[in-house]
C-alpha cells in the first residue's frame, strides 16, 4: 500500500469514527438499543410537551356560595386565555450519582442560560387543549429541573395604560435571571409604574398614583413520564440499558385570578351639576408585586405589595392605598352605557373600588373623576359561565379574597359604587 493510499485510508477511519460519534450524541430511534453512557461529555436532545390544565384548580380550602348560588368547579380553564407563548426555564447540578454513589445531593440546582428558550403554543381544534413543544439539552454529568411560564404577547396594555406600558404581557414583569440564580431563589416581579398626569387632575386622596397590569401567569414543571421531577442524564431501562432520551411532559395552571367587573353606567349629580361617566380605572388595594417560582404553591404566598403614597406636606397631606390594575373606556350595549374591566392579580385580601372619568357639558367639555368602592352586598357574584370564584367566608363588606385559578365576575351599577366613598 503507497504512502497516499495509506494516508487516505486513516482519513477515511477518522471520518467514520467521528461520524459514529456523533451518532451516538443522538437520540436512539424506536427500534435502535440505547447506547451506553460514555464516560466523558455525551449530550442529548430530548422533547418537552407542555399542555395547558383543562380545569380551574381548587385550592384545599373551606367556602362557602353567595347566596342563591350553587358551586361549579369543574370548569375548562384554558379555552377562554390568549396565552400563546410558553418560556421553558431550566436549572442544572453536577449529578453525583455519575462519581460516588450513595451520597444525597444537596447542591442547589444553578440557572442554565443555555436552555432558556420561548416556544409558541397552539391552541387545537375545538375541545382540544393548548399544547406548546420544546427541547431539552442535556449533558453528561449533570441533572436538571425544568419548569416553564405561559403568558400573552399579544395583550394590549398600551391603551388600558394610557400609553405607558408597551403591548405583550413579557413586558408586565422580570425574571431574577443571572448565571448565579438558584432554583429555590427563582422569582418574578411585576412591573409598576405611574399613572398618567390626567388621572391626577383632583381627588387624588385614595391613589398611590401607581399602576400594576399582573400577566395571566400559567406556570408548571416539567418531568419524566415516571412523573419525576429532577431529570438525569440517563436512567437504566428495564433491561438494564441506559436511556438518554426519555421525553419531557408538563402541565400549566394559573397562579393568579382573574376578576371581572361589568358596571352600568347611569349619570351622576354632584350639588347642582350632572356628569356624563364616561370610562374609568379598576382600582385595589394590597396589589402584590413578587412571586416565587420554584413551586406553584409559591403562587399561595405572594409578597410586595404596591407601597402606600404618603404626602408630608401641611397642606396637602395625605395617604393613598389604591393602585390602578385597568383602565377602559365605557361601551354602549343595548342603549346603556357599559364599562367592564379584566384583571389579574397575585392571590390576596383586598379592596376595589374605581375611580370613574367624568364629563360636564357647559362652557366646553369638562372631566373631573369620581372615586367609589366596591362593596360585597352591591355587587351580583356568577357562578356559572366559567365562573368559579366563590366569595371566602371571611370576605365583610368591603374586602374581597381572591384565590389563584380561580375566575371571578362581579356585575353592578355606577351609583351603587359612588354612594361608597374610597377610605
Amino acid at each position: 500500500m503507497s504512502k497516499i493510499e495509506r494516508l487516505i485510508g486513516g482519513r477515511w477511519s477518522l471520518a467514520i469514527l467521528t461520524g459514529c460519534l456523533l451518532l451516538s450524541t443522538g437520540c436512539a430511534g424506536d427500534d435502535e438499543v440505547p447506547q451506553p453512557v460514555p464516560a466523558g461529555g455525551d449530550m442529548a436532545e430530548v422533547p418537552i410537551t407542555i399542555s395547558f390544565g383543562t380545569g380551574w384548580q381548587r385550592d384545599d380550602v373551606t367556602r362557602v356560595a353567595p347566596p342563591g348560588s350553587g358551586t361549579t368547579v369543574d370548569v375548562d380553564g384554558w379555552d377562554e386565555t390568549d396565552a400563546d407563548k410558553v418560556r421553558i426555564i431550566t436549572f442544572r447540578r453536577k449529578d453525583l450519582d455519575n462519581t460516588l454513589q450513595g451520597v444525597e445531593n444537596t447542591a442547589p440546582f444553578t440557572y442554565d442560560p443555555s436552555n432558556d428558550n420561548t416556544v409558541d403554543c397552539v391552541k387545537g381544534n375545538r375541545g382540544e387543549n393548548f399544547t406548546a413543544r420544546g427541547t431539552l439539552r442535556k449533558t453528561y454529568g449533570y441533572e436538571y429541573r425544568v419548569v416553564a411560564i405561559a403568558y400573552d404577547s399579544r395583550r394590549a396594555n398600551g391603551v388600558r395604560s394610557n400609553g405607558l406600558f408597551p403591548d405583550g404581557e413579557a413586558a408586565l414583569f422580570d425574571l431574577n435571571l443571572t448565571d448565579t440564580t438558584t432554583f429555590n431563589s427563582f422569582a418574578a416581579t411585576v412591573k409598576t409604574g405611574d399613572v398618567w398626569s390626567d388621572l391626577l387632575d383632583d381627588n387624588n386622596h385614595c391613589l398611590n398614583r401607581k399602576m400594576a397590569f399582573v400577566p395571566e401567569f400559567f406556570y408548571g414543571y416539567c418531568t419524566t413520564v415516571e412523573g419525576s421531577e429532577i431529570i438525569k442524564f440517563a436512567e437504566t431501562d428495564s433491561n438494564g440499558q441506559y436511556d438518554k432520551c426519555k421525553p419531557l411532559t408538563g402541565i400549566l395552571y394559573r397562579g393568579v385570578a382573574k376578576v371581572q367587573v361589568n358596571l352600568t353606567l347611569s349619570e351622576y349629580a354632584e350639588s347642582i351639576y350632572h356628569w356624563t361617566l364616561s370610562g374609568g380605572a379598576l382600582l385595589a388595594t394590597n396589589v402584590n408585586t413578587v412571586t416565587g417560582l420554584s413551586s406553584y404553591d409559591d403562587f399561595l404566598t405572594p409578597s410586595v405589595p404596591v407601597p402606600d403614597y404618603v404626602d408630608d406636606s401641611p397642606l396637602i397631606g395625605y395617604t393613598g392605598s389604591y393602585t390602578v390594575i385597568d383602565y377602559q373606556q365605557a361601551v354602549e350595549s343595548a342603549g346603556a352605557q357599559i364599562l367592564s374591566f379584566t384583571a389579574f392579580v397575585l392571590p390576596a385580601k383586598m379592596k376595589l373600588g374605581v375611580r370613574f372619568e367624568a364629563m360636564r357639558e357647559g362652557l366646553g367639555t369638562h372631566y373631573s373623576a369620581f372615586n367609589g368602592e366596591i362593596h360585597v352586598d352591591d355587587m351580583t357574584y356568577h357562578d356559572g359561565a366559567g365562573a368559579t370564584g366563590i366569595v371566602s367566608p371571611d370576605v365583610d363588606g368591603n374586602l374581597f379574597y381572591f384565590r389563584r385559578n380561580h375566575k371571578y365576575v362581579l356585575s353592578g351599577s355606577s351609583a351603587s359604587i359612588l354612594s361608597h366613598q374610597l377610605d
